[in-house]
C-alpha cells in the first residue's frame, strides 16, 4: 500500500505523472490564468504568479500532512506541465478519495486527461486501497461529465445551487466509482 515516504511518478504510454514544484508556477498559471480553463471551477482564474506559488506550496503541504496528491501532468517528450490531475482528499478510515484535474485548452479534445485520470484512477484502487472515488463537475463542464462517464463513474446526485460565484448560483452533479466496478471494467 501506498504510505506517502517518496512521491509517486507515473508513466502511461504518452503521458508521465509527476510531483509539481516550484519551478512549474509558469505553466501552472498559465493553465489557471485561462478562463475557458478554470470557469467550470470553484474559484476565479488567476490574476498573479503568486497564486501559482501557493498552489503548488499548499499542494506540498497537504501531502507531506498525508490529506492528498496530485501530480503535474508532462509529456514524455516534455516536462513542462500541461495539467494537474490528482486526489483532492483521501479518506483513509472510509477508504474513499475525491479526484480532480486541469488541462492547459491547447491539449483538449486528445484524449490525455482520459489517459491521465486511468492512470490515477489505477493507482487510487491499487495502491491507495480505495474503495471509492469521487468526482464532481459543474452541469455546464459536459466534457468533465463526458469523460467521467466514460471511465465508469455513476452520477450520483445533483447539488442544486451549491456555490456562488460571478453573481450567480451554480449547481455541481456528484458522481463516485467503484472499485468492483472499476475491477469489472478492467477485466471486461
Amino acid at each position: 500500500m501506498f504510505d506517502y515516504r517518496k512521491f509517486p511518478t507515473l508513466e502511461t504510454e504518452r503521458l508521465r505523472l509527476r510531483e509539481m514544484v516550484l519551478k512549474d508556477h509558469h505553466a501552472i498559471f498559465a493553465i489557471r490564468n485561462d478562463y475557458e480553463v478554470t470557469k467550470y471551477n470553484i474559484g476565479t482564474a488567476y490574476v498573479d504568479i503568486q497564486q501559482a506559488d501557493q498552489l503548488i506550496m499548499g499542494m506540498h503541504d497537504e501531502y507531506r500532512n498525508r490529506k492528498s496528491i496530485r501530480w503535474g501532468i508532462t509529456q514524455k517528450t516534455d516536462d513542462s506541465v500541461i495539467g494537474m490531475v490528482g486526489f483532492n482528499y483521501w479518506n483513509t478510515s472510509d477508504n474513499r478519495g475525491s479526484i480532480g484535474f486541469d488541462l492547459a485548452r491547447a491539449y483538449w479534445r486528445k484524449g490525455i486527461m482520459r489517459e491521465a485520470v486511468g492512470m490515477v484512477l489505477r493507482f487510487g484502487f491499487m495502491r491507495m486501497a480505495l474503495n471509492r472515488v469521487e468526482a464532481d463537475a459543474s452541469i455546464y463542464n459536459i466534457a468533465s461529465i463526458n469523460l467521467l462517464l466514460k471511465l465508469g463513474f455513476v452520477q450520483e446526485g445533483h447539488q442544486r445551487e451549491q456555490y456562488y460565484e460571478d453573481g450567480t448560483y451554480h449547481d455541481l452533479l456528484l458522481f463516485a466509482l467503484l472499485k468492483r466496478d472499476w475491477q469489472q471494467r478492467q477485466e471486461g
